[in-house]
């Protein structure tokens, strides 16, 4: 079968009823050229241009196995339009990895931060409603001490134990 004489719509047909990987491969061959221009509109570095175009092959996949010609889209836009969108997240995210590594290098630089541990002052001036509160205070948020472990110790519902938590978590916000 001579695949070179078939058009986009006839070829991705192939590739979609039929599973024909002559027609994927052609395909790929005839929009590689179109992944390297998007990806020198992207102003994209050496290093990177390699993972780009992977990039493209995967969208180029993804744009074959997911084109419905009824949306009266060619399906070059189509392709073009998830290519852009996808190169575009792709920057974006280089972007923000190469700030995040710059912060680092700036922090680095300027020597080492001593942070002051502060001891954390329970309060015992704490007017708890019951003793029940003051004992799940004290386990809870002094000791560290897991919920299940309240509830099976005080042989509680673990419901009542949250409910407890979040009245103690409501006198300790107003009385700051």
């Amino acid at each position: 079968m001579y695949y070179k004489a078939y058009n986009d719509y006839e070829l991705i047909y192939l590739v979609q009823d039929q599973q024909d990987m002559m027609a994927l491969e052609l395909l790929f061959e005839k929009y590689d050229k179109f992944i390297h221009k998007k990806i020198s509109q992207f102003y994209i570095f050496d290093a990177d241009r390699d993972d780009f175009h992977q990039e493209g092959l995967i969208v180029l996949h993804k744009a074959v196995m997911t084109f419905k010609d009824t949306y009266n889209k060619t399906f070059m836009r189509y392709f073009e339009t998830i290519l852009e969108r996808k190169f575009i997240n792709l920057a974006n995210k280089k972007k923000r990895y190469v700030k995040e590594i710059e912060l680092l290098i700036n922090e680095a630089k300027v020597g080492p931060i001593y942070i002051e541990e502060q001891t954390y002052q329970p309060m015992r001036n704490m007017q708890f409603k019951s003793p029940l509160e003051e004992e799940i205070y004290v386990r809870y948020f002094l000791n560290q001490q897991k919920i299940s472990d309240i509830a099976q110790r005080h042989r509680l519902d673990p419901k009542q134990v949250y409910n407890a938590i979040y009245r103690i978590k409501k006198k300790l916000s107003q009385s700051l």
